[in-house]
C-alpha cells in the first residue's frame, strides 16, 4: 500500500513523504565483525529484490558517483578560514549575550530546556540519502538498530521519484515499508554529517514539550525551521556557530563538550540558556576535530565511553564512571562515535584487532553492538557513525500531522 502525503510549509517550502517500501537489499560483501543482535536479521542474509540494482559506492577521495545536484561529499572537519570566521562570530555573540546577561544585575539564570540524551526512547532516526565514504553498510546498521515503533527519515534535496524508489529499494530491507519516510528538504546535500547540520533536540522542562535548537553551521544548510516543522517541534535559533557532534548530554542536563577554540568563547550560561546543560565539562582537545563523539559519549546518565585515558580523571571527579574503549590508530578512527538506540549500539569497526575489543566493552555496559565499517567513513571523511545520524524522541503521530499541516489522500 503506498501513501503519498503532500504538505505545505511556509516560504513555498514542499516536502513530500512517501511510506511505502519493497523487499530486502543486501551488503555486496561479509562483514568482517561480529553480526547484529540476535533479534535484527543480518545486512548478509539479506537478498537484492532487483539483482542488478546498485547503489553507487564512491571510492576514497573520488565522489563523482554518488554526488547529488548540490556537489559531492564534504569533509566534516572545517578548514581553516572556517575556523577563522567561526571565533570571530562566536566572540562577537558572546559579548552581546554577555551584555544581556548584566542587564539583569547577575541573576542566576534558569534553564528552560533539558538535553534529550542519545540513550533516551528514541522516534526517530535521521540521515540524508548520501552513501559518501562507503558508508551504505553503516546507514543500513542504523536503520535495523530502530526500536518496533521507530521511523526512518531520509532527506533528499528534491522530489526525484527515480530517487526515492532506490532509497526504498535499499532501506526496506533494514525496517518496514510503512516505517520509512523519504522527504524533500532544502540544502539536504549538505546534510550528510547530520549530526553537526540538523537542529538539536531538547525538552521544555515545564510543559515537557519537544523543542529543536538551531545553531549556525559552516557547512551551508538552511532548512532547521523545515526539519523542526517535520516533527511537530518548536524551534528556537540562535547565532553561535555549533556543531551538534560537540555536544554530548545525560538526561539529568550534565554536558560533555571538547573546549576547542570556537567553542571555548561559548561561556556555560549560553548552554544552559539554550542546551539545558546544568553543568558542563569541557574536555582538552587532544584529538581528532574537536568533537566530543569522537572520543567521549553517554550509555545512561554515570557511564561514559571514552579512549583516551587523559579524559578519565576528569569525568570521575565530576561523578561519572569513565569506561576505557580501545582505539584503532588512525588519526581519525575512534570506536566511540557510535549510534546508541535503546539497547543497541551500531559501532564503527576498522577490520583491527581493536573492533572486538571494543565491541565486547558495549557488550560489558550492556549494549548489543554491531559493526559499521568505517574506515573510508573515518580517514577520508573524518567522521563516523554518530556524526552521519540524528535521533529524536518520540512524537505522537497526530501531533506530527498537526504540525506538518498535512492532508492525506
Amino acid at each position: 500500500m503506498k501513501k503519498t502525503i503532500l504538505v505545505i510549509v511556509s516560504f513555498s517550502f514542499v516536502c513530500l513523504l512517501y511510506f511505502t517500501g519493497l523487499p530486502g537489499i543486501g551488503s555486496d560483501k561479509k562483514a568482517s565483525f561480529r553480526d547484529a543482535p540476535s533479534d535484527l536479521p543480518p545486512i548478509e542474509s539479506l537478498e537484492y529484490a532487483d539483482p542488478d540494482f546498485q547503489l553507487p559506492i564512491p571510492v576514497a577521495g573520488d565522489n563523482s558517483a554518488n554526488a547529488g545536484k548540490e556537489g559531492g561529499a564534504l569533509k566534516m572537519g572545517p578548514d581553516a578560514g572556517q575556523i577563522a570566521m567561526m571565533l570571530a562570530k562566536n566572540e562577537a555573540e558572546t559579548k552581546s549575550f554577555e551584555r544581556e546577561f548584566s542587564k539583569s544585575g547577575g541573576q542566576k539564570l534558569e534553564a528552560q530546556y533539558r538535553p534529550f540524551a542519545d540513550y533516551e526512547d528514541t522516534g526517530y532516526l535521521i540521515m540524508n540519502s548520501d552513501f559518501y565514504f562507503d558508508s551504505r553498510q553503516a546507514k543500513l546498521e542504523a536503520a535495523k538498530a530502530l526500536p518496533p515503533d521507530g521511523i526512518l527519515v531520509i532527506l533528499v534535496a528534491s522530489q526525484d521519484n527515480a530517487l526515492k524508489e532506490r532509497i526504498l529499494n535499499t532501506f526496506s530491507a533494514a525496517i518496514p515499508k510503512e516505517r520509512i519516510k523519504v522527504a524533500a528538504v532544502r540544502g539536504a546535500g549538505n546534510a550528510f554529517w547530520a549530526r553537526d547540520a540538523m537542529p538539536v533536540p531538547v525538552f521544555d522542562k515545564k510543559s515537557g514539550a519537544f523543542t529543536v535548537i538551531d545553531a549556525k553551521y559552516y557547512h551551508p544548510f538552511s532548512a532547521d525551521s523545515e526539519v523542526a516543522g517535520l516533527f511537530g517541534a518548536k524551534m528556537e535559533s540562535h547565532d553561535f556557530y555549533y556543531e551538534g557532534g560537540n555536544f554530548m548530554a545525560s538526561d539529568k542536563g550534565v554536558c560533555l563538550m571538547v573546549n576547542n577554540d570556537r567553542h571555548a568563547i561559548i561561556t556555560d550560561e549560553i548552554y544552559k540558556r539554550y542546551y539545558g546543560c546544568e553543568k558542563v565539562i569541557r574536555l582538552p582537545f587532544l584529538a581528532g576535530i574537536g568533537h566530543v563523539d569522537e572520543h567521549a559519549r553517554f550509555v545512561d546518565e554515570k557511564t561514559v565511553l571514552t579512549d583516551l585515558p587523559e579524559y578519565g580523571p576528569i569525568l570521575e571527579k565530576e561523578g561519572l564512571r569513565p569506561v576505557m574503549v580501545p582505539r584503532p590508530g588512525g588519526t581519525y578512527e575512534t570506536h566511540v562515535n557510535s549510534l546508541i538506540i535503546e539497547g543497541k549500539a551500531v559501532v564503527p569497526v576498522f577490520g583491527k584487532s581493536s573492533d572486538a575489543q571494543a565491541l565486547a566493552v558495549y557488550e560489558s555496559v550492556g549494549l548489543k553492538p554491531a559493526g559499521a565499517r568505517s574506515s573510508s567513513l573515518s580517514n577520508t571523511g573524518q567522521g563516523s557513525v554518530h556524526c552521519i545520524t540524528m535521533t529524536y524522541p518520540k512524537v505522537p503521530a497526530a501531533e506530527l500531522m498537526k504540525a506538518l499541516g498535512a492532508e492525506e489522500f
